[in-house]
């Protein structure tokens, strides 16, 4: 079983949730993307770890974890103990409508999976304040409030840029390995390319990306060109042009990937 609750509000460029799960071991939080969402999330109970993009962080409570649009992620609850955690979405249109694109650099500028939490002891406490506050707007359903109160916790995480946590790399190779290939997504990536230009053999190879990420190298690639097809498409590409130019050989291998990753025809996307 997996649960995912991602909610934005009608009408709005955000969403927010408060959530508890009291038996966070009987769930398998999948790895996941949000392709059109910043994702802010105030970790408040549990004994877990925040895995994104083949890095890892040990959370305490209080501490504060982010994603950007395309970057994989998933928590991995260690014990029984309930795992709790107020989460904040943001749509990717809310910086230009609300002229505070400068709040974008804490999430655009860094490498894939680095710099993703702010620990608890660091943040200060108005931070954690500004994400309780903003919660009880939204039960309130002020959603005006929240609106602009959104700038204030954004200038709040920019603030700490500089006091991001350390990152637990399980295996320096595959982080390197993650690098290469959301680099080079609209080239020729397989098996034999990876194994000879990182020094690995394919067995290997495999072994310690499954291990790091929970996919397969082969899953990871195709996922990856899917969100990048995306987004192309979004830009304006036909389904054609975007297929080819994220990566995939044929449209018929980007349907099925299309199809596999996410339960639709690429003809229902928005």
């Amino acid at each position: 079983m997996a649960r995912q609750s991602v909610v934005i509000f009608e009408d709005r460029d955000f969403g927010m949730v408060h959530d508890i799960d009291e038996n966070p071991h009987t769930i398998n939080f999948q790895l996941h993307n949000h392709d059109d969402l910043y994702e802010i999330i105030l970790f408040l109970n549990g004994d877990c770890e925040f895995c994104v993009e083949g890095n890892t962080y040990q959370l305490h409570p209080h501490d504060i974890i982010f994603t950007r649009p395309f970057e994989m992620h998933h928590i991995v609850c260690l014990t029984a103990r309930a795992y709790e955690r107020m989460i904040l979405y943001i749509k990717t249109d809310y910086f230009k409508k609300y002229h505070c694109e400068d709040f974008l650099d804490i999430f655009e500028n860094r490498q894939l999976g680095m710099g993703n939490c702010i620990p608890g002891e660091i943040a200060d406490r108005a931070l954690k304040d500004c994400m309780t506050r903003l919660y009880s707007y939204c039960e309130e359903n002020a959603y005006d409030v929240v609106e602009h109160a959104i700038i204030e916790l954004l200038y709040l995480i920019n603030h700490c840029k500089k006091s991001t946590a350390n990152v637990y790399i399980k295996d320096e190779r595959v982080r390197h390995i993650i690098l290469y290939i959301n680099e080079h997504l609209s080239d020729h990536l397989n098996l034999d390319l990876l194994s000879q230009k990182f020094f690995l053999s394919k067995y290997s190879l495999c072994r310690i990306f499954k291990e790091s990420t929970g996919y397969t190298v082969n899953q990871y690639i195709n996922f990856k060109r899917v969100l990048l097809a995306q987004e192309l498409h979004k830009k304006g590409q036909t389904l054609m042009q975007a297929s080819l130019n994220a990566g995939f050989n044929s449209y018929a291998n980007f349907y099925k990937s299309y199809v596999k990753h996410t339960g639709k025809s690429p003809r229902e996307m928005n």
